[in-house]
């Protein structure tokens, strides 16, 4: 199946009998979507348009649990005490190119870049009426483009290798421009081309924001931080270090956050629906949303899946963050609100990370600045453990180590873990601790099948079960 016809089944009702929902996408009405054989005419067509983006997005079957469950579930943090539950296949790497969860992130993630390529196409001839309706066109194409690059950043990210010298002409995902005509041949490009493309659509995003009259959005949108918060991650991944230092600072100045210090604030960061002073891109919920066995939380708090003892073990005694993450596991992080154990808000980009990033990047730029990277270690690990000894965390390459720890823990359920571990080369433990010596930043996930033998260009990575830890 190719991603138009991705496309063509989930608005024909093929997901809807392939994938068990229990969201109504398919027959929400035009305040959440817009028919593909409509054209997008008017400014609510394209605010229609991008609502239904973010629905997407938003899914369980994409950013809303897929995604971060994925990244944290198969890596050396966690544990899964139910076999026959969700993620458990994932998490002992038990794993097929007909896995569910890997269908449903290819196609919604394909399924929000199409829809993106659409807004900005049809974007690009919209006949204003007034300036005011250029603007929030515009303002829209700005996130079509920062959705697009987010989206194609975590599908290049799962099916294509770490970025790297050594990786970047190997193949990763299929490149999107513009709305790909149904029964096109299409084909995957490199992870090279990949990231050059995220990179464009970043920088498409920022021009966009920048035009007059185009106004900037909520932190549950892709908002001008969180676009140059996607920037710093990207080029952190890429070792560009210089450009993640600028970008993540940009991303700092823009969200105007602080971090929290406190055990109440921590907690109330993770159990209200209250937007955070953390907080630079979240997808939101509603506190009459009940996914219930589809909900990441459910997967957290009910379903097996928890932090390992020997993770939890590594913070302080009066880390700030065992306020959620200590004592009997009652889904972390991902407990839910008092009124609904089913949501939380689920954070994409917050502002520990950026310090870590910056943190990261002056210890391993050309020429490392350790006093720097120390000084932006400290903004996040000193707030989170009030008996940190500062004076512990020398200014030379050890401080390294202290940064990759702290990124450990501070992002723990939100989906980094995997990421992390593959791009930084790390042999780690899996399973339980049924696999050892694993060496994840060989490993992709497979393409799905159905796409494969659809014929239409999109080939599977060879080899790629050879690279399952053993």
């Amino acid at each position: 199946m190719t991603m138009k016809k991705i496309l063509f089944a989930l608005l024909t009702g093929w997901m809807a009998i392939s994938f068990t929902a229990c969201d109504d996408f398919l027959t929400e009405t035009p305040s959440t979507s817009v028919p593909t054989e409509e054209a997008l005419v008017t400014t609510q067509d394209f605010q229609n348009a991008l609502n239904g983006v973010y629905y997407t997005l938003g899914s369980y079957r994409f950013l809303g649990r897929d995604v971060l469950a994925i990244g944290d579930a198969p890596t050396d943090i966690t544990s899964h005490s139910v076999a026959t539950s969700h993620f458990y296949d994932i998490f002992r790497y038990q794993i097929l190119d007909t896995n569910s969860y890997i269908e449903e992130i290819w196609a919604y993630g394909y399924w929000a870049i199409d829809r993106c390529a659409r807004i900005i196409k049809e974007g690009a001839s919209f006949k204003e009426v007034t300036k005011g309706d250029l603007a929030e066109v515009e303002g829209c194409i700005a996130q079509a483009y920062a959705i697009k690059a987010l989206c194609s950043f975590y599908l290049t990210n799962m099916f294509g290798l770490p970025y790297s010298e050594a990786n970047k002409t190997t193949l990763g995902i299929v490149n999107v421009t513009e709305p790909i005509p149904a029964y096109s041949q299409v084909s995957r490009v490199s992870v090279e081309q990949n990231y050059s493309l995220i990179l464009d659509d970043i920088t498409k995003a920022k021009e966009y924001y920048a035009k007059e009259g185009v106004e900037n959005v909520g932190k549950q949108y892709m908002n001008t931080a969180a676009v140059a918060a996607l920037e710093a991650r990207v080029k952190l991944y890429m070792k560009n270090y210089e450009g993640a230092i600028t970008a993540a600072q940009e991303a700092i100045t823009l969200s105007g956050g602080t971090i929290v210090s406190t055990k109440e604030d921590y907690k109330n960061m993770y159990t209200t629906l209250t937007v955070s002073t953390e907080d630079i891109f979240f997808i939101a919920k509603a506190e009459d949303d009940y996914l219930s066995a589809n909900a990441l939380n459910t997967l957290w708090n009910k379903y097996g899946l928890s932090i390992n003892s020997a993770t939890i073990a590594e913070y302080s005694s009066n880390d700030i963050r065992l306020a959620l993450l200590g004592g009997t596991w009652t889904g972390g992080k991902m407990r839910g609100i008092t009124t609904n154990n089913q949501i939380s808000n689920l954070p994409v980009f917050r502002l520990p990370e950026m310090y870590l990033i910056q943190a990261e990047a002056y210890a391993k730029q050309a020429t490392p600045d350790y006093g720097k990277a120390k000084e932006k270690l400290l903004e996040v690990a000193a707030k989170r453990n009030p008996d940190l000894n500062d004076n512990e965390i020398a200014e030379d390459q050890t401080v390294i180590d202290a940064i990759d720890k702290e990124r450990k823990l501070e992002l723990v359920q939100e989906g980094h873990r995997f990421f992390d571990a593959r791009r930084l080369g790390k042999i780690i433990s899996v399973a339980d601790g049924s696999y050892t010596n694993f060496n994840i930043a060989k490993f992709v996930y497979p393409i799905p099948s159905f796409e494969v033998n659809s014929g239409f260009g999109v080939i599977q990575t060879e080899g790629w079960s050879n690279n399952l830890p053993r």
